[in-house]
């Protein structure tokens, strides 16, 4: 993969992989450098296939933050960059999925974000972060199974 390529890649798809970073590290100082890290990984020892480039250099980006510890939730201006009154309504919708996205492991919120925000099937979460099928859908399963229970005691 050329330099131009990567150059054209940084500029469409940092804001997406950034803000997938950001939900699931929780920390904008730890995204920004582990995504800059996957991109220079990408520059030194490109991926094997050009396919799914965004999901390849989110979980290089997840696995370069080798210290996984909780923090507190990001204001939600952060993840979607506004914070316009007209969007009361979504930006409420985005704080409850930030903070349900609290109450998982770094491993589960990782999963669940590459699924539903980046658009990768199983085959694919199992593919970059190099484990089993069998163990993305029991990952997502026991994450959607926490989030559901928290919705519950909420309610």
């Amino acid at each position: 993969m050329t330099a131009e390529r990567w150059a054209e890649l940084y500029r469409l798809e940092f804001p997406r992989i950034y803000r997938a970073l950001l939900a699931v590290l929780r920390d904008r100082e730890r995204a920004l450098d582990a995504l800059h890290d996957a991109f220079v990984a990408g520059l030194r020892h490109p991926p094997a296939h050009d396919a799914d480039l965004a999901g390849w250099l989110f979980v290089v980006a997840v696995r370069s933050t080798r210290r996984f510890r909780r923090l507190p939730l990001l204001p939600l201006e952060w993840v979607t960059g506004s914070s316009g009154d007209d969007e009361i309504e979504a930006a409420l919708d985005r704080m409850e999925v930030g903070r349900l996205l609290a109450g998982l492991t770094e491993r589960q919120r990782a999963m669940v974000v590459a699924q539903f925000y980046l658009g990768l099937d199983h085959r694919e979460i199992a593919r970059h972060f190099g484990v089993k099928t069998g163990t993305v859908s029991a990952t997502l399963a026991q994450a959607k199974a926490r989030m559901r229970a928290e919705v519950r005691n909420v309610s």
